[in-house]
């Protein structure tokens, strides 16, 4: 006990471990502080493994004892979800691009290559073409086929709607898997060069 200055005792303060909900390797569940369940896992040769942060009832993060082998298992399914996940999501993000109705031919074309850059990385481009107040500007069309023609290869163009004086649709770029099925013409011309 430590002595305060006007010569009163005063109590020392208990240190309070941070509890743990811990499931064991027969699925039984205790309430622990996390340095023994360190120490235990340590005498038992197990794996403490954190399955959740904080449980939503209880307020206490949840750890689980874990072989090797099921920590090893456990790994490989982790690291298989997510490829698979990255593989399924296809688009990585958006980009937003504004074009005037008045853009020159040569800037078209440079605006369109970086276009079929980003659909190349997988990237869903926005565009927004905005002219002067007539509703039936023909220069929206223009530019809409010019885009269109130049970039059916490596995109498809989607929900194309026209509203004032702006036009916009949304280019999404094709799967990877159907681009590298439409190269079989190049296979083709290689065997027949092949057999002559």
């Amino acid at each position: 006990m430590k002595i305060s200055a006007d010569g009163k005792n005063i109590p020392k303060k208990k240190v309070i471990e941070a509890r743990i909900t811990l499931i064991g390797t027969d699925n039984s569940v205790t309430i622990t502080d996390l340095k023994s369940a360190q120490n235990l896992s340590a005498r038992r040769e197990l794996k403490l493994v954190k399955i959740q942060d904080e449980d939503s009832k209880t307020r206490r993060p949840v750890y689980k004892f874990m072989t090797n082998a099921e920590y090893h298992e456990e790994e490989l399914s982790r690291r298989k979800e997510k490829l698979e996940a990255k593989q399924n999501n296809l688009i990585k993000g958006q980009k937003l691009l504004t074009l005037s109705s008045k853009i020159a031919e040569h800037d078209l074309m440079t605006r369109i290559k970086n276009i079929g850059k980003l659909l190349d990385k997988q990237y869903e481009v926005r565009v927004i073409i905005s002219g002067d107040e007539r509703e039936d500007n023909p220069s929206f069309e223009r530019i809409y086929s010019v885009m269109e023609k130049n970039l059916q290869s490596c995109g498809t163009i989607v929900q194309k709607r026209q509203k004032g004086s702006t036009l916009r649709f949304n280019l999404l770029p094709m799967r990877k898997n159907s681009s590298s099925s439409k190269n079989p013409s190049s296979n083709k011309n290689s065997n027949s060069d092949g057999a002559i």
